[in-house]
């Protein structure tokens, strides 16, 4: 079974410097190692890098995006099983080896997931559970403040796992049998579809907390504000693609509702002359208000 290493970069040359140099660290061997691809989104990365033979650098001509960039790199591939690692995402252990004893395992496992940690030094799942509808219109930070027996409540057990593309790795004949990342997509919310793609053409995901990734994140260059419009969007489109808004109207309405009253909290906030960190939420959340009255693109 052969692995390759996709690393994608935009603007962030000195840190997807830094993974790839704890990749070849890790996995010095062609042997542990076939191949290691650097996907530049049309930014600052130089058009090769002699360290290693096994690194090759593609620079987009335009830029793409990630989730293009991520298909783009998947097609110079050549490998059996594609580890692929965010510019920021710096692998700690060893992962050659797992990778391999996990898939051989499992002949239907189309992506497995590792786990991550950064400076607070707290590990964490690269990955979570299916999102549902019920979620999404109330809120995660609601869920994730609820007491775990309360969760269970309002969220249904038995949940399969998608899979975050910051530090995953995939058997290349599943990615190619789902058609890749879907384009409609943007950045966020790309992997989640492909997991969940996986899982109706039959594949299985997991997470394994044998292989350890730093990853601080934060490396695409957004600011909050735009995360959270952009999260929004895609999620929308990715529970309506996969059946889990039946009802769109009435869906729409209670996000209507829900933002308008996040709004009206945030801007009873802002009359403190001294909330000023509340304003830029009230703007988020006005352009939500925004987004949700106009409709939601599917």
């Amino acid at each position: 079974m052969t692995l390759g290493v996709l690393i994608t970069n935009y603007q962030a040359w000195p840190t997807t410097l830094a993974t790839l140099e704890a990749v070849i660290a890790l996995c010095p061997e062609a042997a542990e190692l076939a191949q290691i691809v650097v996907v530049d989104d049309a930014s600052d990365a130089p058009s090769k890098w002699d360290k290693d033979p096994r690194v090759s650098i593609h620079r987009n001509t335009q830029n793409l995006g990630y989730v293009r960039s991520v298909n783009v790199g998947m097609g110079l591939m050549q490998v059996d099983v594609v580890i692929m690692l965010d510019c920021d995402a710096r692998p700690l252990t060893a992962f050659a080896q797992e990778v391999r004893q996990q898939f051989a395992a499992d002949e239907k496992l189309g992506a497995l997931g590792f786990t991550q940690t950064d400076d607070t030094q707290v590990l964490r799942p690269a990955g979570e559970p299916t999102p549902i509808l019920r979620e999404f219109l109330i809120g995660p930070a609601f869920f994730s403040r609820l007491p775990a027996f309360m969760a269970r409540w309002f969220l249904p057990e038995g949940r399969r796992q998608c899979i975050h593309s910051c530090c995953m790795a995939v058997r290349r004949s599943a990615f190619l049998e789902v058609g890749g990342f879907d384009e409609s997509f943007d950045f966020l919310d790309g992997d989640m579809d492909f997991s969940w793609s996986l899982l109706e053409h039959g594949w299985n995901t997991k997470i394994t907390p044998d292989i350890l990734c730093f990853h601080p994140g934060g490396g695409s260059p957004q600011s909050t504000g735009q995360r959270v419009l952009r999260f929004h969007r895609n999620r929308w489109r990715l529970l309506c693609k996969h059946g889990h808004v039946r009802w769109q109207a009435p869906a729409k309405m209670l996000l209507l509702l829900r933002h308008l009253m996040e709004v009206g909290v945030l801007a009873t906030l802002c009359l403190n002359p001294f909330a000023r960190r509340f304003r830029a939420k009230l703007q988020t959340r006005w352009q939500l208000l925004t987004s949700v009255a106009t409709g939601y693109v599917r």
